[in-house]
C-alpha cells in the first residue's frame, strides 16, 4: 500500500472520497459524517492538511483516512506525539468488502511506528455495531465511553 500526502492539487480528490463514502452511509440508514461537514473549507478549520492520507494499490485509489499526533477534542489528556489518533477512515466505494479496511489500519499503524508512536487510538459512536466490530476484529480494545460533541462514543486503543 502506497500513502500519499494530501496536497493543495489533490485535497479535492480526498474530499470527495468522504462525501462519497458519508452519501453512501446516509443511504442505507447509517449516517455518519454531515456531508457539508466532508468540503474542502471545512476539513482545512478542523485538521492540517499534512494529517491528511491518501491510500493506493498498485496505483489505486482505494480509501483515505486523517492521522493526528494530538486531538484536544477526542484525547484531549493526551500529550502530543504520545499517539497515533484515526480520523475519517472511508474506502472507495468499489473497493468495499475487500480486505482495504484492514490495510488502510495497517498502514496507520506503519507510520506511527515511523514516528516512535506505539499507540493507534481512534473513536466510534458507541450505536455503530459494524464498524466497532471491525475496530475489535483488527486488535482494538476499549478504553472508555464517552459523550463528545453530543454523541456517545467509544474511544479504542491499540498498542502496536
Amino acid at each position: 500500500m502506497d500513502i500519499v500526502n494530501v496536497t493543495e492539487d489533490n485535497i479535492e480528490l480526498f474530499s470527495k472520497v468522504l462525501i462519497e463514502s458519508a452519501r453512501w452511509l446516509e443511504s442505507i440508514g447509517e449516517s455518519m459524517w454531515k456531508v457539508q461537514d466532508l468540503t474542502v473549507e471545512e476539513l482545512l478549520k478542523k485538521y492540517k492538511i499534512s494529517e491528511m492520507k491518501l491510500c493506493y494499490e498498485d496505483g489505486k485509489l482505494v480509501g483515505v483516512y486523517i492521522l493526528q499526533w494530538y486531538d484536544p477534542i477526542f484525547w484531549s489528556k493526551l500529550k502530543k506525539n504520545d499517539s497515533g489518533i484515526l480520523h475519517k477512515l472511508a474506502l472507495c466505494r468499489e473497493n468495499n468488502k475487500m480486505g482495504y479496511g484492514k490495510k488502510l489500519i495497517e498502514s496507520a499503524e506503519l507510520l506511527c511506528k515511523k514516528n516512535g508512536v506505539s499507540t493507534l487510538r481512534l473513536n466510534c459512536a458507541t450505536l455503530r455495531p459494524k464498524l466497532r466490530n471491525f475496530y475489535e476484529s483488527v486488535g482494538f480494545e476499549m478504553v472508555d465511553r464517552v459523550f463528545i460533541e453530543n454523541v456517545d462514543q467509544i474511544r479504542y486503543k491499540k498498542l502496536l
